[in-house]
């Protein structure tokens, strides 16, 4: 009689690369002063990032078999403490508003029954979103490992910098994909027909994404810096291409024929699932 043989039992380990960092009190991700920290939603909550997600690191989506690795379950929505009352109340009013009125003017579009041009014009207020969007990503950095780019945002945030001097170019397009996406300080390298190296901070849930990038173009995107007004309040309208639609969760985030991506010492990335 022939011995049965048990296959080996996997072994799973927790993702090292989205160990959470605890704590209550500590320094503000915006203005930098220590207090009791509160929670932050990354992207806001409107935009349908609530519920319970199950997110793994950028890095073990793209280079590990992720059934062999635990992922960080988020109660509420993808969450970070690291804000004071005070500036999240701040984020969550004026510029939220207009990041919201954005995305439900979007998600209509995508979802609508009719068939569309393939260009639409959205009347919406860019400066509000640009520097909500710079606020949020700033506020998903619970390692408290300084930037480049978190010193710029929280200037332009607080009106210390004026919008328009900004270093960065941010670029949007529609994303179809099921899965939050949220990455910092990764670098994106092609090599024809030279080298040349960018920096790429990225958002994205459905129907939007975000990156900002020191990229001049970026695909052919519409780059919403070039529709800065000269008040907070003012609408622009914002071009949307219908006919651009992707649903790679960790575009442009990924490696190809003639390009690689590098994680800086103070990169973070998830990919997230409604669970």
């Amino acid at each position: 009689m022939s011995a049965i043989i048990k296959p080996p039992r996997t072994i799973r380990s927790p993702d090292p690369y989205i160990t959470p960092v605890h704590g209550t009190y500590g320094p503000c991700a915006l203005c930098r002063h220590y207090s009791k920290l509160t929670q932050n939603h990354v992207p806001p909550e409107s935009t349908g990032n609530t519920d319970r997600w199950l997110a793994q690191s950028y890095l073990t989506t793209v280079t590990a078999n992720s059934d062999l690795i635990f992922g960080r379950r988020f109660n509420g929505g993808i969450r970070f403490r690291t804000l004071c009352a005070e500036c999240n109340n701040k984020l969550g009013g004026r510029e939220d508003k207009a990041l919201l009125a954005f995305y439900e003017q979007v998600t209509k579009l995508v979802e609508s029954p009719f068939q569309l041009p393939p260009l639409m014009r959205i009347a919406a207020k860019p400066n509000l979103i640009i520097r909500g969007l710079l606020a949020h990503i700033v506020s998903a950095n619970d390692t408290g490992v300084p930037s480049m780019f978190d010193e710029e945002a929280r200037s332009i945030f607080f009106g210390k910098k004026a919008l328009r001097l900004s270093s960065w170019n941010v670029f949007y397009w529609i994303y179809m994909a099921k899965e939050l996406f949220l990455a910092r300080s990764l670098f994106l390298a092609t090599w024809f027909p030279t080298l040349v190296m960018h920096e790429m901070q990225i958002l994205k849930i459905y129907p939007l994404a975000f990156v900002f990038t020191d990229a001049p173009h970026f695909y052919g995107l519409p780059n919403m810096m070039q529709f800065i007004r000269p008040r907070d309040e003012e609408e622009a309208e914002l071009p949307l291409f219908l006919y651009r639609r992707e649903n790679n969760p960790v575009f442009p985030a990924y490696a190809a024929s003639d390009k690689v991506v590098f994680a800086g010492g103070n990169a973070f990335g998830l990919v997230a699932r409604q669970d």
